[in-house]
């Protein structure tokens, strides 16, 4: 179990120098309610999209760490974002996923709210609490700062966070390879899945963050049996790309295309009319490097976003006790894809990473057994390796191209593993999320 004392260490947990961490982390009950505390309750989590709240009024349902949350489209389309919880006795003052709604009122005594978290009416008010309440001062639990980057909604109930750009860092000039491709940005498709996975919340994180090694072996059925993969394409899976350790955790993984021709032999065979309809205009807005030499796969945003860019799918991982993690997936588009395209993007996401997906069934179990071997005694003597890479980066990115960002190892790179553990570690000894100099 965890030291409780004033200020627990991480060393012995994390040696980054090594690639070894020990998996107490993933089965310690005092560990993670550490991170609640130190990591979900000041980073800058992921809530939803813009266009979840197209009207005034709308709302969606979410959660930060452990906590649920209401975001709200107040009048005047200000955004904003309050917990969960009835100021009287803790009920939930909103059961909806989402709607479009004024006020919320709690169930349990009708202490009723506006959507700007403003406490409007308390049962009783003047005849049981003799008007001594004090109305203003129990409103919603508001977050301490909420942003938007280019429509993905941010929040954090640390007040001394960074700004949103800053904590995201070089990742949000990545992001814009899915986020402004194309003029209008993206929008999310209506609907979301959510199941349970009997796994500690950090291992999809990781395996989004960098784990292309795992493809071949864990969804070798799936490409065998045509349905994605090398069969279906011209170039194959390789060693042709890169892993850019983004800073503060952040972890994107990239193919890399020489040309046009082979920006469209990576592509999936049913998107390739739409990859060749809006490359012109993505070439054009992004430049060559985002535009064309680079094919993005897979990112996380630390702690517990994640997001695969061809199969337009974005997800959080919310946790739920040391051993069980919430997954939430959302399938986007661009705003200027057609009625056909945005069909196609939406059956492909539920075939390979839809609940029972042929690529989602793989990976969960993977996250189930690497959890359940980190229960045991025996086994948590046992480090896990993530020495893929150690001292093989790329020392000068910019000689891949002047304009490439981080930190830069091969396609076959634990770089961004080794970068989300050490951000762990940083905010579990109790530091706020690295800005500056957080690749060094």
């Amino acid at each position: 179990m965890l030291d409780q004392g004033k200020n627990p260490h991480f060393d012995h947990l994390v040696a980054l120098g090594k690639g070894e961490i020990n998996r107490a982390i993933f089965s310690d009950p005092d560990i993670y309610q550490r991170e609640l505390k130190q990591i979900f309750a000041k980073c800058w989590l992921f809530l939803g999209h813009m266009s979840q709240l197209p009207k005034e009024n709308d709302f969606i349902a979410t959660y930060m760490g452990e906590d649920p949350v209401i975001v709200t489209r107040q009048p005047g389309g200000k955004i904003g974002a309050f917990l969960n919880m009835c100021r009287h006795r803790g009920n939930r003052v909103c059961r909806a996923d989402s709607g479009n709604q004024r006020t919320f009122s709690c169930p349990f005594h009708g202490w009723t709210y506006g959507n700007n978290g403003e406490l409007k009416v308390v049962p009783g008010h003047r005849q049981v609490y003799h008007e001594e309440l004090d109305m203003e001062a129990h409103g919603l639990i508001a977050v301490a700062r909420i942003d938007d980057y280019k429509g993905m909604i941010f929040a954090t109930f640390d007040k001394n966070a960074p700004a949103l750009d800053e904590y995201l860092g070089d990742m949000a000039w990545y992001l814009d390879m899915a986020l402004d491709r194309r003029e209008g940005g993206i929008e999310f498709l209506a609907g979301v899945h959510k199941w349970r996975i009997k796994c500690n919340w950090k291992f999809p994180v990781d395996n989004f963050a960098g784990d292309s090694y795992h493809g071949p072996v864990s969804h070798g059925s799936a490409w065998e049996s045509g349905f994605e993969g090398m069969p279906r394409r011209k170039k194959g899976y390789g060693y042709e790309g890169f892993q850019i350790n983004a800073g503060n955790g952040h972890g994107f993984g990239a193919r890399w295309a020489e040309n046009e021709e082979q920006v469209y032999e990576m592509a999936l065979p049913e998107f390739l009319d739409y990859e060749k309809e809006r490359f012109p205009e993505t070439r054009a807005r992004l430049g060559d490097l985002r535009g064309m030499h680079l094919s993005p796969m897979h990112c996380s945003i630390f702690p517990n976003f994640s997001m695969l860019w061809q199969s337009g799918n974005m997800r959080v991982w919310h946790p739920r006790g040391v051993g069980e993690t919430e997954g939430w997936s959302w399938c986007f588009v661009d705003q200027k894809a057609s009625p056909e395209h945005r069909d196609l993007v939406r059956i492909h996401d539920l075939q390979r990473h839809g609940t029972l997906g042929t690529w989602e069934q793989d990976d969960v179990d993977n996250w189930v057994q690497s959890t359940m071997s980190s229960r045991g005694y025996v086994g948590r003597q046992v480090l896990q390796n993530l020495s893929m890479g150690i001292n093989h980066e790329i020392e000068d990115p910019k000689s891949i191209h002047p304009d490439m960002r981080g930190r830069v190892a091969g396609f076959q790179n634990e770089i961004n593993q080794r970068s989300l553990y050490g951000q762990w570690a940083r905010m579990m000894e109790g530091d706020g999320p690295a800005v500056p100099g957080a690749n060094a």
